[in-house]
């Protein structure tokens, strides 16, 4: 058994050495909304006529030491295993004091203001390519307690599950600290979580990083995803080609057309390596999906379709291409 369980380390220290040299998805450990709604953290507002609940990180954050301690247990033990985290409340503080400086800035000559368009404000909210959904509850047994907890780890871009495990702590008495019975549950499911992570990881080298691509339209652009190109010799939609472009290019062609109209194309689940040839300066480098579709927009601009093309990365493992306007 102990060899067994030398030889899973042996194997899983190799593996993260491997995959330190390619670019390393950022994890974040969150709350799940369950947990929110039932602690009373969470904020109404009005969306056209219909009421929507959103949680209140920041109530949560300055009020309940409980949560504070379960992700600053669960940060810790990931980041032992040399998995990148980001810190969810330092990332929203970051945000705040950012748009509270952004608001005071003024040009020294003519006075002006930050610019500042919607998409680059949303650029800016908090993100991580893997969400770990974290809830628990805590139940009382008479003079006794028990934490009961459940902790998937979600692909941000596909939604996919990758790890997940439930459990229940030992019974204590009331009188032990809750932080003391929450870092418990949080080191009781950590080998099986890490393997389930650990099999995800495995995924990415044989068969590539999953990415989604989004192409859009402007309004302005000449043509649509249904105009006809002539290319060897026959007509061929937009469309078409672009779906070409990704049998050709997709780890094995692996990959799948979610959306397609004649403004809109989506494409889900679609394989790449995890290293190609930088084209400026012809070595082997990690890429992430902006990388992955760059030759895809520098077709787009060259001829027979001369368009104007924007590239816009939503983290590791999306991009939105825009055709028309950048």
């Amino acid at each position: 058994m102990k060899k067994i369980l030398l030889l899973s380390v042996v194997l899983f220290a190799a593996c993260m050495t491997a995959f330190g040299q390619a670019k390393k998805p950022i994890i974040m450990v969150i709350p799940s909304d369950g947990w929110f709604e039932r602690n009373g953290y969470v904020m109404e507002y009005d969306n056209m006529g219909t009421k929507v609940t959103v949680p209140d990180y920041e109530t949560a954050f300055k009020q309940n030491s409980e949560i504070r301690t379960m992700i600053s247990a669960m940060a810790d033990f990931m980041a032992k295993e040399d998995f990148p985290i980001q810190s969810l409340e330092q990332e929203l503080n970051r945000i705040k004091n950012e748009n509270a400086e952004m608001a005071l800035m003024m040009g020294k000559n003519a006075g002006g203001s930050i610019a500042e368009t919607p998409i680059e404000r949303l650029r800016r909210s908090a993100k991580a390519d893997i969400i770990l959904n974290l809830d628990y509850t805590v139940k009382r047994l008479g003079p006794n307690k028990q934490v009961e907890f459940n902790l998937q780890a979600i692909d941000a871009y596909s939604s996919k599950i990758i790890s997940g495990n439930t459990g229940t702590s030992s019974v204590v008495s009331t009188s032990t600290p809750s932080t003391s019975v929450l870092e418990e549950s949080c080191l009781s499911f950590k080998d099986n979580f890490l393997a389930g992570l650990q099999n995800y990881f495995d995924d990415l080298f044989t068969n590539g990083r999953e990415i989604s691509v989004t192409l859009m339209r402007y309004d302005t652009c000449p043509i649509d995803f249904e105009e006809e190109f002539s290319i060897n010799g026959g007509n061929y939609e937009l469309a078409d080609i672009i779906e070409a472009w990704f049998a050709d290019n997709a780890k094995e062609g692996r990959f799948s057309l979610d959306a397609r109209s004649a403004n809109r194309l989506r494409f889900n689940q679609v394989r790449i390596p995890l290293y190609a040839k930088n084209p400026l300066s012809g070595k082997e480098t990690a890429i992430d999906a902006s990388g992955f579709v760059r030759e895809l927009v520098s077709l787009l601009k060259n001829e027979p379709y001369n368009l104007t093309v924007g590239r816009s990365p939503k983290g590791l493992g999306e991009v939105w291409i825009t055709i028309g306007d950048k």
